[in-house]
């Protein structure tokens, strides 16, 4: 993290090859392992009430701290919370609430009772980097390249030392929450909607009849699939507030509107996303105006839920991939449905504005379908 725009195009190009379609297909394997235990835990609590929105947030956090830091939390394993997970929102709950005032940080970091959930993070991300560094693992991992960039260096100095710590508190909050809470918000919306369950049911079961193997380039194929994870996306975006950007020094000029320039701007993506005047029926989850009824939305391209640019989310991969194989793999097995104790209405008000997405408990039924067939992880 860095305001530096040349030190930042420096280190976008290291995180790029650490998320480049090679790598993907070294984490696929390691991604589809914490996917079968997934559904293994779902099978075991099949017919119940299941608080889906914490077992997303266990098998988020335990792809992160494999592909990230070389880490095994167990999280799906043990069926509890690791202390990170905790300390991660945490923290994030004080950092959404302040994230359009930052320099206010600077006098919080003075104030004991303020700082201390954030000294703790700081704390145990050092650990998890210093523990990295001393553990090499077999297959290289996401922070292989961030580690080979900072040790390419000919005299790390202090500032440095704080990038590669502030890189790896990214990669945490980055490659956790955000897939945690697109996987909660697209089965609630599925738990609802009857017909689109079916829908996307029924093109996940074609894709089998085809396919013996998952694979995440087929599976990226599949188009109401991700008609389903875009419309989503739009309805609860990762990133409810936006990004902040500063206008250019001359000013932007923005329809009858002048901008004066280094003005701090944002679009929030919630308001946005549900204007009718850019998609109909906005507040409606209808994932075919992603197909074959594009006519309800103005512009296709005024959806961007990873951001664009060059500070556009390098991750957007991986996390894709995690949502396919998780939906590809328990919607084949097993419908859903809303569980008694939870209301669609109780689930939308319980939602959280942490910078990132924070969803609430989410108690889904899972019953397993009448027909299916298991299928066979792909070997890389």
């Amino acid at each position: 993290m860095t305001r530096d725009k040349e030190e930042h195009t420096r280190r976008r190009r290291v995180w790029d090859m650490a998320f480049s379609s090679k790598c993907l297909r070294r984490y696929e394997d390691r991604v589809a392992e914490y996917t079968t235990q997934l559904l293994q835990h779902i099978e075991a609590l099949q017919d119940e009430p299941l608080d889906i929105s914490m077992w997303f947030n266990f098998y988020s956090f335990d792809v992160m701290g494999d592909l990230a830091f070389g880490k095994i939390f167990d999280m799906l394993s043990n069926g509890t919370k690791h202390p990170f997970m905790e300390q991660t929102h945490s923290h994030m709950l004080v950092a959404g609430s302040l994230s359009r005032l930052a320099w206010i940080f600077s006098l919080l970091k003075r104030i004991p009772i303020f700082n201390q959930k954030t000294c703790e993070l700081e704390e145990r991300i050092k650990q998890l980097v210093d523990w990295r560094i001393k553990n090499e693992p077999d297959v290289p991992d996401i922070l292989s390249w961030i580690l080979r960039d900072y040790f390419g260096l000919s005299k790390p100095k202090g500032q440095e030392t704080l990038n590669l710590y502030g890189d790896a508190q990214l990669i945490a909050v980055a490659g956790s929450d955000t897939t945690a809470a697109s996987l909660t918000c697209l089965f609630f919306e599925l738990a609802i909607n009857p017909q689109a369950l079916h829908n996307v049911q029924e093109e996940i079961d074609r894709y089998h009849l085809e396919y013996s193997t998952l694979d995440h380039q087929n599976l990226s194929k599949l188009s109401y699939l991700q008609a389903c994870i875009n419309e989503s996306m739009r309805l609860y975006p990762l990133l409810p507030s936006g990004l902040q950007r500063i206008t250019p020094p001359e000013g932007l000029q923005v329809g009858s509107i002048r901008l004066p320039g280094d003005t701090i701007v944002s679009i929030p993506s919630y308001a946005f996303n549900r204007d009718e005047r850019l998609f109909k029926n906005a507040d409606q989850f209808i994932p075919e105006r992603w197909t074959t009824m594009t006519e309800l939305t103005r512009d296709s391209s005024l959806f961007t839920p990873f951001s664009i640019g060059k500070y556009s989310c390098v991750g957007r991969q991986l996390g894709l991939m995690e949502i396919r194989f998780v939906a590809s793999q328990i919607l084949r097995v097993f419908d859903v449905k809303l569980a008694n104790c939870n209301t669609a209405k109780e689930f939308a008000s319980g939602l959280r504005d942490s910078f990132t997405l924070a969803c609430p408990s989410l108690h889904l039924v899972f019953t397993r379908r009448d027909i299916w067939t298991p299928s066979p992880i792909s070997e890389k």
